[in-house]
């Protein structure tokens, strides 16, 4: 009696695999079946404009805490907007609809952990070379084009100090969703300098004493 009742639906032991069992069986007695997986949501067109999206609790935070950030739609659930400490949106400085996590799945596709917040902005404009300023520590990259891995990179580098993250305009990722998902916030606090030529951005660095 007892495992009779522990193998109904919601209980501890009504796995995954105990559903698709329910599903085969109610399929083949003609009825409808009783789970179906959730079929993925792909990605809606880009925002346009010269727009990117950005999502995520931690990076939508740190655009909106950072003043160079120019930030033009929000989209947020209710959940979200407590956890990003927003009690009223009408207040923002830009239009934020409150909407729900469906709403943001159809834009950013399902795979896209957005958290219940997705913002279009601007994306930062990339600084030159002799904008540098005082700082004494720098990460140069070169050809590394993955943005998971750049955002993974940004995280670290914000983490250990370094003011900038120097870059070829080839061979490097566009700003967008995935890599500042990936960065957590960072993309918002360390300089990008994008360079034409990184030999030539090396030899500038080292007579300036790098």
């Amino acid at each position: 009696m007892s495992d009779e009742k522990s193998n109904k639906p919601g209980t501890r032991k009504d796995t995954h695999y105990a559903k698709l069992r329910r599903a085969h069986r109610d399929q083949r007695a003609g009825g409808a079946p009783a789970f179906r997986p959730r079929q993925p949501v792909p990605p809606g067109e880009g925002p346009g404009d010269g727009l990117v999206r950005l999502y995520g609790l931690h990076t939508v935070r740190a655009a909106l805490d950072n003043p160079r950030r120019k930030i033009k739609k929000m989209l947020v659930t209710r959940n979200a907007a407590e956890r990003l400490s927003i009690p009223d949106l009408a207040a923002l400085p830009f239009k934020a609809e409150l909407v729900e996590p469906k709403d943001i799945d159809r834009i950013t596709g399902s795979d896209a952990v957005h958290q219940g917040v997705l913002i279009e902005a601007e994306p930062l404009k990339p600084k030159r070379l002799d904008a540098l300023g005082d700082t004494r520590l720098v990460l140069v990259l070169d050809q590394v084009t993955d943005p998971h891995n750049v955002g993974a990179i940004l995280r670290s580098a914000v983490a250990f100090g370094a003011g900038a993250l120097i870059s070829t305009a080839r061979h490097s990722p566009q700003e967008s969703g995935v890599l500042a998902k990936s960065a957590s916030g960072a993309l918002e606090h360390i300089d990008q300098i994008e360079v034409k030529n990184l030999a030539d951005a090396l030899g500038q660095l080292h007579e300036a004493g790098f």
